[in-house]
């Protein structure tokens, strides 16, 4: 079976770029050099203009032109040959090279950029030698041949097709035109031309001599631009001035965080602070109408037009208006706006949830705390039942139960306050000896020995001593029901500066990964909650104390309850 072999077309071969580059150019250099005023061969551009159709950068080449477009095409190429003159091919060239330079600002390849520079060198030349000489008699090239030159210059388009080129790609972002650097390319070369036309006819200069004029102010003009632009020896530029205009599109950013800066203070919710933040859109008259939703909460203002730009991040959903079609630097500044209002809305949320997450653990630390002070009121309970049913004098038993009950009703009211107030810590003091003479009679029942050294007139924190006394004992006692036979000692020293309570066994050390974790947060216990130590350890510090594991070996276990370095711990009548 035969295949058909498709022949590439004209317009294929055609829309390599170089080519029909190349081919616009040497038709233009035909009517800039006297071929604009021969009606014979004033129909060549309507051949220069397809071809610049074929290469323009700006729509895809794969796009097919509708019937409307194509009338409106031929009208347009059929009044530019119909006004052809001196004058249109100038801004044709001038138009042209702008192309022709925004093309290069956007080539990768230095040898492709390379080629566009060699066809932006030919058409200047075309421009000052071919089409400025047609404008006036005036004009003329002496000493330089004219004609020579009109018919040598376009054996120099021979090399452009040897360049490598590529076809734009104009719905590829930034493979097709930078506007920038092309108008700034276009005013270059208009304000070269009208100076040496200038220079030339006011002046009364030779078009040559002209010529050499306009270049050495043209350089010396760029050269100070240059230098403004980025100085040396401390003195300021205006490159970065250009630049933060250009960033703000007239519109100042460092007002804008001024005005969140503001709103941030006065507003601490998130909610009423990006309320603040859209209504600070009324002082720009570019803004017609905004518009904030987050969650079920809304705002807006003013008359919504067909102009909006939208901002979401999360559940915050931001809209603005504008009162004119935006240009797409003041859409963009519109969205950095936006942006940075978000970041201060985030930011103020995050502070929020981190509020709401202190309080909630704030209330589950006072619960858990609670819980475990219950706990060892009830295991006090226990043991004032246990001593009540043993045998013995029942006026001693009365006496006990007289005094430890109230005691215990006031440590029950203490931990029921917390509730209230979770964050405070109870401060008062009790008389050394009368609480240490009250412990060991809470716990008399239990083999424990005893040992104190405390003089008269010593007070330290009852609250706070009960707490970590009641952890220290019941976790050894739970200790010697796992391990039976091992000896208890609680050990009480008080002077004038510090108090130091000591709770020690000897039995079996503690592991050192269970060690390590004591204090620290809320460890594995098969005989409580696992959160007693860690808590008794938060209220020590919170009083100015620290409680260590002082000992941990096979034989020694002691726990130490002292005042941090440089706290005074305990206070004495003299020193109150």
């Amino acid at each position: 079976m035969n295949t058909a072999t498709r022949k590439p077309s004209l317009a294929a071969k055609l829309r390599r770029p170089h080519l029909a580059l190349g081919g616009h150019l040497l038709l233009l250099h035909v009517l800039a050099f006297g071929g604009w005023n021969d009606p014979a061969l004033r129909i060549l551009w309507f051949v220069a203009f397809g071809l610049f159709l074929i290469w323009q950068p700006f729509i895809a080449g794969e796009q097919r032109m509708g019937s409307r477009q194509g009338v409106v095409v031929f009208a347009l190429a059929l009044a530019s040959t119909w006004l052809l003159n001196p004058w249109l091919l100038l801004i044709w060239c001038a138009a042209l090279a702008a192309v022709i330079g925004g093309r290069v600002m956007r080539t990768v390849s230095r040898l492709e950029r390379g080629g566009y520079l060699f066809a932006f060198g030919y058409l200047v030349c075309l421009t000052i030698f071919g089409v400025v000489p047609e404008m006036s008699p005036a004009v003329t090239l002496d000493p330089l041949p004219r004609p020579a030159i009109a018919l040598y210059l376009p054996l120099l388009l021979i090399a452009l097709p040897f360049f490598p080129a590529t076809p734009a790609r104009p719905d590829r972002d930034g493979d097709s035109f930078d506007f920038f650097y092309g108008a700034l390319v276009f005013l270059a070369l208009t304000v070269f031309v009208l100076g040496a036309l200038a220079f030339t006819l006011v002046g009364q200069v030779r078009y040559v001599e002209a010529l050499m004029q306009a270049s050495l102010a043209g350089a010396f003009a760029l050269t100070v631009l240059a230098w403004a632009w980025n100085p040396r020896r401390g003195f300021a530029a205006i490159g970065p001035a250009l630049s933060r205009y250009l960033l703000s599109a007239g519109l100042p950013l460092d007002r804008w965080l001024v005005l969140l800066a503001e709103a941030s203070e006065r507003e601490p919710h998130p909610v009423r602070f990006i309320a603040a933040a859209m209504a600070q859109f009324d002082q720009m008259p570019w803004i017609a109408a905004w518009r904030w939703r987050i969650g079920e909460e809304t705002g807006t203002r003013g008359a919504a037009t067909g102009h909006r730009l939208d901002f979401s991040r999360g559940d915050l959903e931001l809209s603005l208006w504008f009162a004119r079609p935006p240009s797409p630097a003041v859409r963009w500044h519109a969205e950095w706006l936006l942006r940075l209002a978000s970041e201060f809305y985030l930011v103020k949320f995050q502070t929020h949830e981190l509020q709401r997450i202190h309080y909630l653990q704030a209330v589950y630390e006072t619960g858990a705390r609670v819980t475990h002070d219950v706990k060892n009121l009830l295991q006090s309970l226990q043991a004032l039942c246990y001593a009540a049913a043993r045998p013995g004098d029942p006026d001693a038993v009365t006496r006990l139960v007289a005094r430890q009950l109230p005691l215990i009703a006031e440590r029950l009211k203490s931990t029921l306050d917390k509730l209230q107030q979770p964050r405070s810590e109870d401060t008062a003091t009790a008389p050394a000896p009368v609480w240490w003479q009250r412990l060991q009679e809470r716990h008399a029942a239990a083999s424990t020995q005893w040992h104190a050294e405390i003089p008269e007139g010593s007070e330290l924190p009852e609250n706070l001593f009960d707490s970590v006394a009641e952890n220290l004992l019941q976790n050894a006692f739970a200790k010697r029901q796992r391990q039976p036979g091992i000896e208890i000692r609680a050990f009480l020293e008080v002077d004038r500066d510090r108090a130091v309570l000591e709770v020690s066994d000897n039995g079996e050390a503690i592991t050192a990964g269970l060690a390590s974790r004591l204090f620290r947060a809320p460890v594995e216990s098969a005989d409580g909650l696992g959160i007693g130590l860690y808590h008794a350890a938060r209220q020590a510090e919170a009083c100015g104390y620290r409680l260590t594991l002082a000992d941990n070996r096979d034989g020694a276990v002691r726990f130490r309850l002292e005042a941090r370095p440089g706290q005074a711990a305990a206070a004495s009548p003299d020193n109150r």
